[in-house]
């Protein structure tokens, strides 16, 4: 046979396979996937956490790319008096126009659902792998339990 394993010998369940593994390893794995799942949708979310609303100049807009590459630069103002410049994303501003958008210390964009987006979906597809990791883990102890282990 291609696996090397002979006609009589059964494969391995994942139960028995993750019995095999060193204590550290089982319990790691859960809780790395729980990190993750905490961590990653608020370090992509970054954006967003701390935005309030502002009037932003757009100073130059780069529209020598594909409408995805389009960069634009421009100033607005925070409100604690800081004026911040950095790259304007969202919509389509033109350079010299004055726009109502959302911004934080680093990043400004005329539409909010710009920077909703990504952490929301990484939030909803972590959520499903932890769910069906959960099942799994579940359905392997009941089948351990049934089996009399």
């Amino acid at each position: 046979m291609a696996s090397g394993r002979s006609a009589s010998t059964p494969p391995d369940d994942y139960v028995t396979r993750m019995a095999r593994r060193p204590r550290w390893q089982r319990i790691l794995v859960p809780i790395l996937m729980v990190l993750v799942l905490l961590v990653l949708p608020v370090g992509l979310g970054r954006n967003l956490i701390g935005a309030e609303r502002v009037s932003i100049q757009v100073e130059s807009c780069d529209l020598g790319g594909p409408k995805a590459t389009e960069r634009c630069r421009g100033t607005w103002s925070m409100a604690d008096g800081r004026v911040v410049t950095g790259p304007v994303g969202g919509g389509s501003p033109r350079a010299g126009e004055q726009v109502d958008g959302w911004a934080n210390g680093e990043r400004a964009t005329v539409n909010l659902m710009s920077w909703l987006i990504a952490p929301l979906m990484v939030g909803s597809v972590l959520l499903a792998v932890m769910v069906a990791l959960a099942v799994v883990f579940v359905r392997a102890a009941a089948k351990r339990a049934r089996q009399g282990r």
